[in-house]
């Protein structure tokens, strides 16, 4: 597995996110979580993202990564209006992940960014958290994130970048390469929307020779063919997945000639 820079962190290139997938509560569905934890153990993936908003997901990551959290990055986000109920939130991340210290904190599709990135920077000062961050979903939201990377109050940023949106390509990720801030990738696959909900099948010869068996493999590849990406964050409900997720990772960059054939051939056939 590829390892790049994330902030202060070395990350592996493909990380796992929790968006829907980590919102459970039964004992079968936590004990399926778990196996997908120590898949990622086996895959070398040693980074996972949640957040306050996701549900169980928190607890769910708290629960199958005790015993191993020297071995995993955990990343969370807060999401909420005003400071007090921040500061409660954020305590609550501490204490559903089970642990005293979180590699990144981030603040969920800006909202009260500017109420919560001060409280977030009191605690990377006190040693409690590592880095922050924020996301966003929307390109409406990019101007201020350029403010904030600019004026150095952000360690890392997280974006939807794939074969169809790109909206970050023309400022963000330049200015996160300049900067050295580094660039979570979310909806690599848009929700599994480009490998599950495709029209027609994608031609994989081209891709063959490089090592990608599979149109999901395609996608993610295309990602990381992007210097400028610290890290993609899959989620999944499967643990076979992690294995097929992790090998772009392992593959290097993919060649423009066969990143420009990717997204042509999604486009194809969406």
């Amino acid at each position: 597995m590829e390892n790049r820079k994330l902030g202060n962190l070395d990350v592996s290139a493909i990380g796992l996110g929790t968006l829907r997938t980590f919102d459970v509560e039964s004992g079968p569905d936590i004990a399926v979580r778990q196996q997908i934890v120590d898949n990622c153990l086996t895959n070398d993936i040693n980074f996972i993202d949640s957040a306050a908003w996701y549900g169980q997901a928190e607890k769910v990551v708290g629960i199958t990564t005790e015993g191993k959290r020297d071995k995993f990055y955990l990343a969370t986000k807060v999401r909420t209006e005003g400071k007090e109920a921040g500061e409660e939130q954020i305590a609550n991340s501490f204490h559903l992940f089970k642990t005293d210290y979180i590699d990144l904190f981030q603040v969920h599709n800006m909202v009260d960014y500017r109420t919560h990135i001060p409280t977030l920077t009191r605690l990377k000062e006190e040693g409690k958290i590592g880095m922050v961050g924020v996301s966003a979903m929307v390109h409406e939201a990019y101007p201020e994130i350029i403010e904030l990377m600019k004026s150095r109050q952000v360690d890392t940023i997280q974006i939807p970048y794939n074969v169809v949106e790109r909206g970050c390509e023309d400022e963000l990720l330049p200015l996160a390469e300049e900067l050295g801030i580094g660039v979570l990738v979310m909806e690599p696959l848009k929700k599994g929307r480009y490998v599950n909900e495709l029209k027609s099948q994608p031609d994989l010869s081209p891709l063959a020779e490089f090592g990608v068996k599979t149109w999901a493999q395609a996608l993610l590849s295309w990602v990381l063919g992007d210097s400028r990406v610290s890290i993609a964050i899959p989620a999944t409900s499967r643990p076979e997945r992690i294995q097929e997720n992790a090998l772009p990772g392992t593959l290097g960059q993919l060649p423009q000639e066969l990143r420009d054939y990717v997204r042509e051939e999604t486009q194809r056939c969406l």
